[in-house]
Order: structure tokens, then sequence, then C-alpha cells
């Protein structure tokens, strides 16, 4: 009993985990190396496209700002022009509708002229009329009746009642 250390036995446990290790070097530490290489490789490169990919997303942000100021701006612009070009309506409609009334005031004021010149003739005729009725029936005498027209024609011309 006495010996705790054998080397032939730890000789062979050496050469085993040399060989063991270049198995395993070949065959577990290889392929896992490659592989996470690859890894990190592949998370490199999806760094760099996210990288890519948020300068692109500033850039559409920035390009979007632009636009939507310079749709903002066009809408203003519109806006404005559509303000002046109602401003420019509402002031020719109030024109034309002063011009409009105008015109009826005219016309009436000719329709009211036309119509005291017409009065005024019915009432110089009925005035003749009246004053040759009353005439003939204070002077009871049978004179002639366009005479008599005659003379009260020349009276109210002269006092001028038209």
């Amino acid at each position: 009993m006495g010996v705790l250390f054998n080397v032939p036995d730890f000789v062979w446990t050496m050469i085993n985990l040399v060989v063991l290790y270049f198995i395993l070097r070949k065959v577990l530490f290889k392929p896992v190396t490659e592989f996470m290489e690859n890894r990190a490789n592949s998370i490199r490169q999806q760094l760099e496209e996210s990288k890519e990919n948020n300068q692109k997303a500033l850039q559409l942000k920035e390009n979007y700002e632009n636009l939507m100021d310079l749709i903002y701006t066009e809408a203003e612009k519109i806006k404005k022009e559509a303000e002046k070009e109602a401003l420019e309506r509402y002031d020719e409609i109030i024109k034309q509708a002063k011009a409009d009334a105008e015109l009826l005031k005219a016309k009436a004021r000719e329709e009211i002229e036309r119509e005291r010149i017409e009065m005024m003739k019915n009432m110089k005729n009925e005035i003749i009329n009246l004053a040759l009725d009353a005439a003939s029936k204070v002077i009871e005498a049978n004179m002639d009746t366009e005479a008599n027209r005659k003379l009260v024609d020349d009276a109210v011309s002269k006092v001028s009642i038209a």
C-alpha cells in the first residue's frame, strides 16, 4: 500500500489528457471558436446595419420635417391667397350691390317722375273738365266746347300747374 503516486498511471493519464486536448481542440474548441467569431461578426454587422438604418431614419425624419415645413408654408400661402380672393370678391359683390341699388333708385325716381307728370296731366285734364262744366253751368250759354277747352288750356298753362 505504500505508493500513492504511480508513475506509469500518471504518464498514461497525461498522454490521455494531451490526446483528449487535441481531440477536443479539433472537434470542440475550433467549431466553438469559429461559432463565437461568426456570432461576433454577425453582431458587429448588425450594429453597423443598425447605425446605417439609424442614419437613414434620421435623414428621413429631417426630410419629413423639411417637407412638413414646406407644406405648412404652402398652406399658409394658399390660405392668404384665398382670403385675399374672398375679400376681393366680397368688395366686388358690395360694389355691384351698391350699383344695383343706385340703378334701382334711379329707375324708381324716373318712374316716380313719369307718374307725377302723368298725374299732373290727368289733374290738368280733370281741372279743365271741371272748369268747363262749372263755366257752362254758370253761363248757361251754348258756346263752342272746343273754344272753351282752348281758353281753359291757355289759362292753366299761364298758371303753370304742370
